[in-house]
């Protein structure tokens, strides 16, 4: 398994840009830790703990999942969506992605979120682990965000947020 200096290239080329994932390592592991891209996932080991495994992060594609998989509806980037949830037009430039910070920010209003996702379409959005990767990507990429705009939303989530709106709940 080749070090994980050696797969920084990789890792920026999969849109992991900044340096790399952030992983918590102690200082005397950092040089033995080692990864390895398989099937388009990056595995990453740490001595003594399971290995970690990210899906490969697409930006283009979670801008289009942004929209298409219905989180406009209730959040919103560059000032288009919904204003149900928080904006997610953080600035992160500079900044390495850290998906489970992203993911524990999810989970702390996961119960209120499940619920209004219930309400509006009658179950909960299921997403797999690549979209909400490329989701995160999305978010993170400050060159990505910029290009949001409605054109981005498809008609009918348009539709369904403006009868919304006209119900008096955006």
């Amino acid at each position: 398994m080749p070090r994980i200096a050696r797969l920084v290239p990789v890792l920026a080329a999969l849109g992991l840009a900044a340096g790399g994932a952030v992983f918590p390592v102690r200082a005397e592991d950092a040089p033995k830790v080692t990864g390895h891209v398989a099937d388009g996932e990056i595995h990453v080991t740490v001595p003594g703990r399971p290995e970690i495994v990210l899906p490969p992060m697409d930006a283009a594609r979670g801008r289009v999942y942004f929209a298409t998989r219905a989180c406009v509806v209730c959040h919103s980037v560059n000032g288009v969506g919904g204003a149900t949830g928080p904006a997610l037009d953080y600035e992160a430039e500079g900044k390495a992605i850290a998906p489970l910070d992203f993911v524990t920010k999810m989970w702390r209003g996961a119960r209120p979120m499940l619920a209004i996702q219930e309400s509006l379409f009658g179950e909960p959005i299921d997403l797999t682990a690549e979209e909400l990767g490329d989701i995160i990507a999305f978010l993170h990429d400050p060159a990505e965000r910029k290009k949001f705009s409605e054109q981005d939303i498809p008609k009918f989530i348009r539709d369904f947020m403006a009868g919304r709106a006209g119900a008096g709940r955006n």
